[in-house]
């Protein structure tokens, strides 16, 4: 992959006029003496649009101003024109806004076919959204009745993603949210698998509670580990409320079901109140163990309907960290 270079700039504000500021950057360095690796440096900046996926949202407004707009004069700050002066340059604009003042009277034929189009792509724009809130509410149900069906995970082998004799060393991505971490935070625990980063928080006297809906995993931990934890169904998911101020998740979530993975995070939006912070982790590949048998992953997850589903779901101030070892760590507020 090719290295993306500090000098590039990303002007993403819709509001700025791209041409008229490489236009004043020309005219400025016609100005003065500019060497080679100032003209190299400039050469790299990359101008992109307000999404970083390259879309920017349909404005009916701004798309009419554009069109109706047609043919303005330059501004003559470009220095191919600075030859211009004058009783010349009056005469150049003038003759430059006849001819647009004539293009839009000889097009308005094409001018009322524009806007039937444009008319009929803010209907068709309308009905979008309703049929994406009527496929939301659906989908919601779909759901719901997933959890009612799929109350549990059988068979249970499909938990053992981790060996009870596994070294206590964490791994990079653990690291990373353990280092988020405060002796006087209140933290809940989902998921703790068999216990392994309880005992780091235990050596870090940082008070928690955990969650497991695993009981294998519950009797395991309640006695040899603490009996800070609560096995919880699919059907309740979390604690009732109020819930610790920081919520985490050492567990691959890629090793949880889909569905189960719905529930969490909508229960999350519920219960939790403002300002609660989220950290959580995920890889879409087996990478923890040198082995050739690898443990099953039940889900995929993509990063950015991810991103968009927290969102969503009203959460913000969404990080995601890429770690080492193959995890993504993502962080976010209620």
């Amino acid at each position: 992959m090719e290295e993306r270079s500090s000098d590039i700039i990303e002007i993403k504000d819709s509001s700025v006029n791209v041409r008229e500021l490489m236009e004043e950057i020309e005219s400025r360095l016609a100005r003065r003496p500019v060497s080679k690796e100032e003209l190299e440096r400039l050469s790299r900046w990359k101008f992109s649009p307000q999404s970083p996926e390259g879309y920017r949202e349909f404005d009916a407004a701004e798309t009419a101003h554009l069109f109706e707009k047609g043919i303005s004069p330059p501004k003559f700050t470009n220095p191919k024109f600075k030859y211009i002066r004058g009783p010349i340059r009056w005469l150049f604009i003038k003759l430059i806004e006849l001819y647009a003042f004539l293009d839009k009277k000889l097009s308005e034929n094409r001018t009322r076919a524009f806007y039937s189009v444009l008319n009929e792509l803010i209907l068709l724009r309308g009905d979008h959204e309703k049929l994406k809130r009527k496929f939301e509410k659906f989908y919601n149900e779909f759901v719901e009745l997933n959890y009612t069906l799929k109350k549990e995970i059988s068979p249970e082998f499909v938990w053992s993603n981790e060996f009870l004799y596994e070294e206590e060393t964490l791994e990079e991505s653990e690291t990373l949210i353990l280092s988020r971490l405060n002796p006087g935070d209140s933290v809940l625990a989902i998921n703790p698998e068999w216990g392994k980063f309880l005992k780091q928080l235990l050596k870090a006297q940082i008070e928690f509670k955990a969650v497991t809906w695993n009981k294998s995993q519950y009797s395991y931990i309640k006695e040899h580990i603490t009996n800070s934890v609560s096995l919880l169904s699919f059907e309740e998911v979390l604690p009732e409320s109020p819930l610790p101020s920081k919520i985490i998740s050492n567990t691959n979530l890629c090793l949880l079901p889909n569905w189960v993975l719905e529930k969490l995070f909508k229960s999350l939006a519920s219960k939790t109140s403002t300002g609660t912070e989220f950290i959580f982790r995920y890889s879409n590949y087996s990478n923890r163990m040198v082995s050739p048998f690898q443990p099953i992953l039940l889900t995929q997850i993509s990063e950015s309907a991810f991103r968009e589903f927290l969102q969503k779901l009203g959460f913000k101030n969404i990080v995601d960290t890429k770690a080492g070892d193959g995890f993504s760590v993502f962080s976010f507020r209620k």
